[in-house]
């Protein structure tokens, strides 16, 4: 692999900021990517900022300028052919919208997103590539998506590529960090693909979700993953303001003031602490058993709890907890097994997810999965967010790549968390390759260490 004619040439599908490329295109594979496509502009930034060295026009925008014609019609195949260069793997992270929770979920029926997967079956039936890789979220393979997905499986095998019946589902919190693993957890549905001749076009998935040679995934520490602090320029960017300091004093004193088993793992909300319960009619069952179960909760500890509510949380401003976003009166304790008694009990110790449905803290092992909105997990030990750097350590991303592209913060954390992890992506191809006997990817030991 030492020389400059790649293993294998892959092209690279809704590339986002290249997380196929920096796993297949790293020294362990040698994958050569002679085609990028992605349709927002500021991802195409990052792409050129990071691999310069791409030839002019292997950088494009809406796969539909290959796959279609201007007025909309179907480019022929032979056409298509010619527009997209030749490759043995052909890597895609299709838009997630129609098949995300945070959607409508109308998977394969949505009339634009939705069918960009029929774009992709375009290059494939006019260049009939190797291998196919497609990345999506976990809900592709949920009970609201069986048409989909056997849509999806029924177009492959059509088109003679041998694929499992069901998907493989992987994280990076699962891979040791030999292996590129990560402390992130971010379950991703990966479709596996191989071109085969002739012979049965199913198999069982390629991969296992589970950890690997032994990992246990709760010896990741998020600290070793951290920035120095006095490396971050503008820090202050990343600090809590005191508003949020407040809300967080605030649970600090809340968790502590509850004896050892009584601080419940269900949701904590404020405003459902009344003596009886307020279910109106029609509340859902969910609902209705979280408002029985704070209301107890309140009876067994209102002393302590009506003095919590009438505690300022800001010296000299009368800031109580009734003042805090009604989002913020909600609370999720998922810290038992890291912190079991009141006096273990501290905030400033975990990880901290500032989420519409409410504060959550869980022990400082392994995110939640990075996401493309505002909810930047919190290092309660550096009250700060963690930066693009960091989150881009997460998805096993070069610390140079954001320095270099010069996005800013919140367009850096919604291209990583719409990014495919490059060590998972590693994994599955490796096992895609071997399942036809190929070695890419698959280096001596001493070689994937100095690769590394």
């Amino acid at each position: 692999m030492g020389s400059s004619t790649p293993e294998f040439r892959f092209i690279d599908l809704f590339a986002g900021i290249g997380g196929f490329h920096h796993a297949l295109g790293s020294p362990a594979f040698g994958g050569e990517c002679v085609l990028a496509v992605d349709i927002d502009a500021d991802c195409r930034r990052v792409y050129s900022e990071t691999w310069p060295s791409m030839s002019k026009g292997a950088i494009r925008g809406d796969i539909r300028e290959l796959t279609q014609f201007p007025d909309g019609r179907d480019r022929p195949d032979e056409e298509l052919a010619q527009l997209v260069p030749d490759h043995d793997v052909l890597c895609a992270g299709f838009p997630c919208q129609p098949f995300s929770k945070s959607g409508a979920q109308l998977g394969i029926l949505d009339s634009t997103r939705g069918t960009l997967f029929f774009d992709i079956m375009k290059i494939v039936q006019a260049k009939k590539p190797k291998f196919l890789i497609l990345e999506n979220v976990r809900n592709l393979a949920g009970p609201r998506h069986v048409d989909t997905w056997h849509t999806i499986v029924t177009a492959l095998r059509a088109s003679g590529y041998r694929v499992a019946d069901s998907p493989v589902v992987f994280s990076p919190h699962l891979l040791p960090p030999a292996l590129g693993g990560r402390p992130q957890s971010r379950d991703r549905v990966f479709i596996l693909a191989a071109r085969v001749e002739d012979g049965d076009l199913t198999s069982d998935p390629l991969v296992e979700r589970g950890p690997l040679d032994n990992w246990n995934p709760n010896d990741w520490n998020v600290e070793d993953y951290l920035q120095n602090d006095h490396e971050i320029e503008d820090i202050d960017r990343y600090l809590l303001r005191r508003h949020e300091i407040a809300w967080l004093d605030a649970w600090q004193a809340f968790i502590r003031g509850i004896p050892d088993d009584d601080l419940p793992g269900f949701p904590i909300w404020v405003d459902a602490f009344q003596p009886k319960p307020d279910i109106p009619a029609g509340t859902p069952d969910w609902k209705a058993d979280f408002l029985r179960k704070n209301s107890d909760f309140f009876n067994r500890h209102r002393t302590f709890i009506r003095a919590w509510l009438r505690k300022s949380w800001i010296q000299g401003e009368g800031y109580r907890v009734a003042d805090f976003p009604a989002s913020r009166r909600k609370f999720e304790w998922q810290a038992r097994s890291a912190q079991p008694t009141a006096e273990d009990r501290d905030i400033w110790q975990l990880t901290i997810h500032m989420r519409p449905s409410g504060i959550r803290v869980k022990p400082a092992t392994y995110l939640p999965a990075l996401v493309a909105i505002t909810q930047t997990s919190i290092i309660g030990s550096r009250r700060r967010r963690i930066t693009p750097i960091e989150a881009g350590r997460l998805q096993g991303l070069p610390d140079w790549v954001f320095p270099q592209a010069g996005v800013d913060d919140a367009t850096a954390y919604r291209q990583v968390g719409n990014g495919v992890n490059v060590g998972v992506a590693q994994h599955v191809a490796r096992a895609l390759f071997a399942s036809v006997g190929l070695s890419w990817g698959v280096l001596p030991l001493d070689e994937a260490e100095a690769a590394a």
